[in-house]
Formats: structure tokens, sequence, C-alpha cells
């Protein structure tokens, strides 16, 4: 007696289909299986499993498909046959855990979704049988095609499911660089003097907008948000620049600001020289013969020089002579290059003074990125808060410089 081939069954008992699931049974019967030893139901079963998180099934979908698929056998998805899967409904309720009246409403949920499809006898039962070689000679029950026909779908949904993840997560990224670099700017624009008049405006946008990126679900909402916030973050760090020249260009400072007057560095091309006392109002002293630095002396380095023992400080200074204007500037953009915040370099130019600031930030431009422990931000804030002990010594950095760029017989004679 003759096998006769797998056909799809159309009996469905008392079922009630809707037609959706007419639809879905439809598509299913399209299904003449795949070629001779290529069917591989896990692979199947994979695809599946990582676009299920966006097909929007209820819970327990994953078990439950997962489950079928494992009762089924590779010959089971191949021309001729139909990977259909019989279990009781006794069993599917003590495997899933749930009453008979939410089993049936999974059923139905993943059969209106074109997961599998339910083929039941004229009575409504689920039985199979299969022959010696194990191949379905009868059965009813869930028939998974949808699966295999649904394959290059489910792994496109999951392909671009990931796209999307990485997407957000480099937008998120954006939105907390921005708005950490925004209170940042704050604090350091705070340390110069009274917030700008627009200060609460920044904060109230900050805070909406920082509120509109927690109910963000999609890429396209999230890129307008992080966007918006960098925006606001080039705003007032331009306002921060507009308040760093301000303070240096006042001499005493501006009005309501605090005076910054540095006694410890002159970084003056015109000024090379630390000032002398003062001979009597009568007669002037001759200036003294040039003699070399030592480290006992007071910190004393002309812009040229600190630009040239500084090369990266330097790639910043535009050509000609440096004025005092020009290296603040070029700092501002050190400080960025080597991670170091607008609130530690605005705490440092306050508690070092600018000048001391700028020639310790200067110094750890020349260290190699191995000579850090964990980084050159790091290693900066370490100078700032041994200034605060007065256990930092910049004079002897700064000679060792000389030395390295100079060499000893050839140290920098000031003039």
């Amino acid at each position: 007696m003759s096998e006769a081939p797998a056909r799809p069954n159309h009996a469905s008992g008392s079922r009630r289909l809707n037609v959706t699931m007419i639809d879905a049974r439809d598509r299913a019967d399209s299904f003449a299986g795949l070629p001779p030893g290529t069917a591989k139901p896990l692979r199947l079963l994979a695809a599946f499993q990582e676009a299920e998180p966006y097909l929007g099934l209820p819970a327990h979908a994953f078990k439950l498909v997962s489950w079928l698929v494992k009762q089924t056998m590779p010959c089971d998805w191949e021309q001729g046959s139909r990977p259909i899967a019989w279990p009781s409904a006794r069993r599917q309720e003590e495997y899933l855990g749930l009453s008979g009246a939410r089993v049936k409403l999974l059923n139905r949920a993943l059969f209106e979704a074109g997961i599998f499809v339910i083929r039941d006898n004229e009575q409504g039962k689920r039985y199979g049988r299969r022959d010696a070689k194990g191949r379905i000679v009868e059965a009813y029950g869930f028939d998974l095609s949808p699966l295999a026909q649904r394959y290059d779908e489910f792994v496109r949904i999951a392909a671009e499911a990931k796209i999307e993840r990485d997407c957000m997560n480099t937008l998120r990224k954006r939105v907390t660089i921005a708005r950490r670099a925004i209170r940042a700017t704050g604090e350091a624009l705070a340390a110069l003097g009274p917030l700008p008049p627009d200060w609460q405006r920044i904060e109230a946008e900050m805070a909406a907008l920082i509120e509109a990126k927690r109910r963000a679900a999609r890429s396209n909402d999230l890129i307008l948000i992080a966007e918006a916030l960098e925006r606001r973050k080039t705003e007032v760090e331009e306002w921060l620049r507009e308040a760093s020249k301000a303070v240096e260009t006042s001499p005493t400072g501006l009005e309501n600001e605090p005076h910054i007057t540095s006694t410890n560095l002159n970084l003056d091309p015109l000024d090379t020289v630390i000032a002398q006392r003062k001979s009597s109002p009568v007669e002037a002293a001759p200036p003294p013969a040039p003699k070399p630095v030592s480290p006992q002396q007071e910190l004393v380095v002309k812009t040229t020089e600190l630009v040239d023992l500084a090369p990266r400080l330097g790639q910043y200074v535009p050509p000609g002579a440096a004025q005092w204007g020009d290296i603040l500037d070029a700092a501002d953009c050190l400080r960025r290059e080597l991670g170091i915040s607008a609130a530690l370099w605005g705490e440092a130019c306050i508690g070092m003074g600018r000048e001391r600031a700028v020639l310790a930030l200067a110094i750890v431009s020349t260290k190699e990125a191995a000579h850090f422990s964990r980084s050159a931000g790091g290693y900066f804030a370490g100078m700032v808060r041994k200034d605060e002990r007065g256990e930092l010594h910049l004079e002897r950095s700064l000679w060792a410089l000389r030395e390295a760029r100079y060499g000893k017989g050839g140290r920098r004679m000031l003039n």
C-alpha cells in the first residue's frame, strides 16, 4: 500500500475562523516543503526568536512555538510532508502553566498572527501518527509551515531592530554628553561671575528635552532631541568663551566678577624677565646681564617659548607672534583634546591663576599616553589638587622641559 503525501487539512471542527485566520491558513497551504536534506528546524526557530520581541505577540509565544518545533523532525519540513505537532490540550496547559481558557486565547492569537495554523479533525481533536521511517502519515494539530515561509522576513526584522537599537544607543550617548557639557559649562560660567540672563531658559529647555528623551521610543524622535541639546551646548559654550575673554581683557576684573591677578607666571611676549625691584626714584638700576633660569627662580616663560616647548598647544596658535589671547584660545582647544572638562578648567584657572593653569596644561600635553595611570584629564585634576595643597612645583617641570628641548649645555637664555 503506497503512502499518500501529506496534504493540508481544512477541517476545523467547531473552531470559529475569522478572515485573518483564513488568510493565514491559505498562505500556509501554499507551502510546498523544503528541498530534501536542507530542513533545519532549529535554524527557523532561531530566526523567529530574534524577531519575536518586535512582532507584538503575547507572553509565552516563544515558549509555545519552541516547544512545538522541537516535536517535529527535519523530514516533516521537506517536500511531501508538513511540519505538524499534535500535543493534547491538557499537555499544553501543563507545559505552559496556564488555564485552558488562557491556552485557547494564546493559540488563537498566534494563529491570527500567522505564526502557525491549527488544523483539527472533524471533531476538533489533535492527533498524529508516523510510519516506520518516522515520516508523518496523518496528523491534526499545529501546522508550523509559516515559520519556514516567513524565515526571510524574521531575519530582516531582527536586522532592522539591531540597527535601530544601535542607533538609539548612539543617540542616548549624544544626549548624555550634551547634557553633561551644558551642566559643566554652567559651573564654569558661575565661577566667572553671574550666570547669563538666558541661563534659566536653557535649564528649562534642557529639562523638557530630557523628559522627552525618556519617552522617545524611536530613533526618529531621539535624534531631534539630541540635536536640540547639542545646539544649546554650542550656545552656552560660546557664552563661556565670551565671559573668559571679558575677564581677561579687564585688568582688575569686570563688575560683579571675581578679580584675578596672577603673580606667578609671566606670559607676555613683550615682558620676558621677572620684574626687578625698583631702584631709587633718582637713578634706575641697569638691567641685569642675561643668565639661565634655575629651578629656584620664579616661573618665567615667553609665549613663543611655551609654544615651542608644548607643540600640541602650538598647533592651535595662529602663525606669527603669539599673543596672550591666542594662548588662552589655544589652551581651551587643547583641554578639550585632552578630555579636561570645562568645569575642571574653570576651577584650575580660578585656583591656580590662568597663567599657571596654562603652563600646567602645556606640561600635561607633553606626556605620552602611557605616562597616565587613568587619563590626561585625571592627571591634570591631580595637579590642581596638589596646587591646592601647595605641593605643585611647576618650575621643576618647566626646567625639565627646557633641558629636554634645548639640552643641558644649551639652556635657553632669557633676555
